[in-house]
């Protein structure tokens, strides 16, 4: 295993992409975990309307939150954290060896949760630790390459750290399970625990990403980073008091809300003005969908400084819109972010791969129509409309918006898996064929 080198100076090296095997088979794999749990999830309704810490609960969370979203981080991470940041990744052995030690741990995880056998889980979030760990060896190697820090590399370091924490954390509850030391303190653990994976850990990766590539997407820039970072700061200081105060169940915890809402406004904010001076008029179906999460997110952001008040009516209440809050953020905020980017990078990558050293030589479709129109419109509303009523059946407690909501959004999930597929059939010559090259004078 042999990294580069830091770089310094003049002297450093021209950045090189990773082959292109290494982020697909995460994006590959991760994609076969939303769209298994999205079937899945029609099968769960009595557990759904149920308590959410339960068994099969978990096994379906862990399916989405390991299986899909960190897979999907990771291989966005391999590809576009040295593009973003002008480095080379460190090594790509070393991104093989996790890829087959985290999907032996996420299968563990999910299969034990389901059955209920405390020792397999503990086992399977080990195996998480140990693939986590070197990815983020591999990741800090390459960071350690940076010749300048900039916001977006403040935030891939943050979100390194809080996912070390989320996993550490993870295993303590895993082993909590076996041995009781936590003190009987679960709910607490798990509301911070979720808030540090979901806030510290992906949302911070999202937001450092988009600084990036929502310009680049729609043909803008970021004009000011001044409130960028103002974001940034005031994310770690919301977030951190927020973990505190959740762990310890203080009324504190609004006043920390309150900072990462003010965050998220300069978030929403800088990308409004990104999105406003555009040089595409026109929104594809990548754009569309990371607009409609951000949206989504101020709708999770209400939803969650209500909930940090603590003025509901009643614990049943809470507990179900608590739960509400947590399937809009995995399916609202995140998962819809995450098929936008798949749309917008899925794409090049397989066009660069097949086609970049064709141009001029035979006629080659261009990366916008790989992916089509009709397959993501279709898989655009059905997944909106399936997130909505599956929340609102989560709070209500109503088993028919549930199941009807859990069934569209398992559709979503099919028309998601064909809208990928036939991008990545380009991949295979033979189901692609290409016209021959013309000759002067036919």
């Amino acid at each position: 295993m042999v990294g580069s080198k830091p770089a310094s100076g003049s002297s450093a090296a021209p950045a090189r992409q990773p082959s292109l095997w290494v982020p697909l088979r995460y994006f590959v794999t991760a994609q076969a975990a939303f769209v298994a749990a999205l079937l899945w999830a029609p099968w769960q309704v009595d557990n759904l309307l149920d308590f959410y810490y339960q068994g099969n609960g978990l096994a379906l969370t862990h399916l989405l939150t390991l299986g899909w979203i960190t897979m999907t981080v990771m291989g966005a991470s391999f590809q576009l954290v040295p593009v973003a940041l002008e480095t080379t990744l460190w090594s790509e052995r070393l991104a093989g060896w996790q890829y087959w030690i985290m999907v032996l741990g996420v299968t563990l995880m999910v299969s034990h949760f389901w059955i209920g056998h405390h020792h397999g889980v503990a086992i399977g979030a080990g195996l998480v630790l140990i693939a986590i760990t070197l990815f983020l060896i591999n990741m800090g190697r390459t960071l350690w390459q940076l010749p300048r820090w900039d916001i977006i590399g403040q935030h891939v370091a943050a979100a390194l750290v809080y996912l070390a924490s989320t996993v550490v954390m993870g295993n303590l509850m895993a082993l909590d399970k076996m041995f009781d030391f936590l003190g009987g303190q679960i709910l607490r653990t798990i509301h911070a625990h979720a808030h540090l994976a979901g806030i510290g850990w992906v949302t911070m990766m999202i937001f450092g990403a988009s600084y990036k590539l929502i310009p680049m997407f729609s043909l803008s820039e970021l004009r000011n980073e001044r409130p960028a970072y103002w974001e940034f700061w005031l994310l770690q200081a919301g977030l951190a008091g927020l973990y505190v105060t959740l762990l310890l169940h203080s009324s504190w915890a609004a006043l920390f809300a309150l900072l990462i809402a003010a965050a998220v406004g300069l978030f929403l904010r800088t990308m409004r003005d990104v999105l406003r001076t555009r040089r595409r008029p026109r929104l594809d179906w990548g754009l569309q969908h990371s607009v409609s999460a951000m949206i989504m997110l101020i709708l999770l952001t209400i939803l969650g400084l209500w909930l940090s008040t603590g003025w509901v009516s009643s614990d049943e209440f809470a507990a179900r819109l608590a739960f509400g809050y947590g399937v809009l953020a995995l399916l609202g905020w995140i998962s819809v972010t995450i098929i936008g980017m798949m749309y917008k990078i899925i794409p090049f990558l397989v066009w660069h791969h097949r086609y970049s050293d064709l141009v001029g030589l035979r006629p080659v479709p261009a990366a916008t129509q790989l992916l089509g129109e009709s397959m993501p419109r279709i898989e655009y509303w059905l997944l909106h409309a399936g997130i909505a009523m599956t929340v609102a059946g989560v709070i209500f407690a109503s088993g028919l918006l549930l199941q009807v909501g859990t069934l569209v959004l398992a559709l979503a999930g099919l028309t998601f898996a064909v809208a990928v597929c036939r991008i990545y059939r380009h991949l295979v010559p033979r189901l692609t064929p290409l016209p021959e090259a013309q000759t002067a004078g036919a």
